[in-house]
């Protein structure tokens, strides 16, 4: 009996994941995607459209045969809020978006933080919580890292010892997930851009004069080594204990010798650069003039992203959603 659960559970997911990629089809679509029966697949649609999950549209007529009906997903049927802690002109605000499963805002707040505490989040979840619009998750990106639940680095340590999954989690019983903002917005791009879930991805956020940081991305899942401290680039040995780079040149040296390594250690199939100022064009023009980049093996892509921002958001997305078994 445990097994035919398992089995369909199975299969429910394998027609969830179909008919979310591609927004509507019919059931023979589904069968032959799923590579499940016919007859199984009516009953699983069934069972789907009766919980919401699924729609049912209109009929399809074809030149020959029965007409069958076309079946949408209904991405309406979970809703998650977005909180993405940014700094603008050196000082904090949160940016809120309520969207639903395939990322359309239904709603958008900012809230600044003039005292940068904890209530500030927690009291910005309160009022999105209270809207109208049922919230299935929240997603919070932070600019730091944590060790378990709790924030141990984080800009100029103001937010240090926060524990948001604790704080929100409890307070509302809904899942909530924190992410450094870096991680996010090279999961966030490689989402947007379609980048194969099987490549392995280098992704490298570096504000000029300022410290870098790297995240390291494949098959959907983040290496985060011990501590999380994997992709911390200001622990390299040219860079520990130095001083920020004095001028965007500096900065752009910088991170081609950190490419380098980081293309020698782990030859990937993609780096993805979010560093302000830096074009695209400018980016492959430095990197085929770069001696040590042009004599080593791995021939990576680069990608210089335009808003990290944006990508933030996109990645809060992907981690407000990540505990849905049939997106993994």
């Amino acid at each position: 009996m445990e097994n035919k659960h398992v089995v369909k559970a199975t299969n429910l997911n394998k027609v969830r994941r179909i008919l979310f990629k591609y927004g509507s089809a019919t059931k023979a679509k589904l069968a032959s995607e799923s590579d499940i029966s016919t007859v199984t697949v009516n009953g699983l649609v069934k069972e789907l459209v009766d919980a919401g999950e699924f729609i049912g549209g209109e009929l399809i007529h074809p030149k020959i045969g029965r007409p069958s009906v076309h079946y949408h997903f209904n991405y309406d049927f979970e809703h998650y809020a977005l909180i993405s802690i940014q700094e603008t002109a050196g000082k904090l605000h949160i940016v809120a978006r309520v969207v639903n499963m395939r990322g359309d805002v239904k709603l958008a707040k900012d809230y600044p933080m003039e005292n940068v505490k904890i209530d500030a989040v927690v009291d910005a979840a309160t009022e999105i919580l209270a809207e109208e619009i049922a919230i299935s998750g929240i997603a919070i990106s932070i600019p730091g890292k944590t060790v378990g639940s709790k924030i141990a680095v984080s800009w100029h340590n103001a937010l240090n010892g926060w524990d948001l999954e604790a704080e929100i989690g409890s307070r509302f019983g809904i899942p909530v997930h924190v992410e450094n903002d870096a991680n996010l917005a090279t999961i966030g791009y490689c989402k947007a851009m379609k980048i194969p879930e099987s490549d392995y991805v280098v992704g490298i956020y570096y504000l000029p004069m300022s410290m870098p940081s790297a995240s390291l991305f494949h098959n959907n899942q983040l290496f985060r080594g011990q501590n999380g401290l994997a992709g911390e680039a200001r622990y390299l040995p040219q860079l520990i204990g130095q001083d920020c780079a004095s001028s965007f040149a500096e900065s752009v040296r910088n991170l081609l010798e950190i490419i380098g390594i980081y293309n020698s250690l782990l030859a990937p199939h993609t780096f993805v650069i979010h560093m302000a100022g830096l074009s695209q064009s400018e980016l492959i023009t430095r990197i085929s003039e770069d001696g040590i980049l042009q004599g080593q093996p791995n021939e990576a892509q680069f990608f210089c992203a335009d808003s990290f921002d944006e990508d933030v958001m996109a990645g809060l997305q992907w981690l407000a959603m990540s505990d849905l078994a049939y997106l993994t």
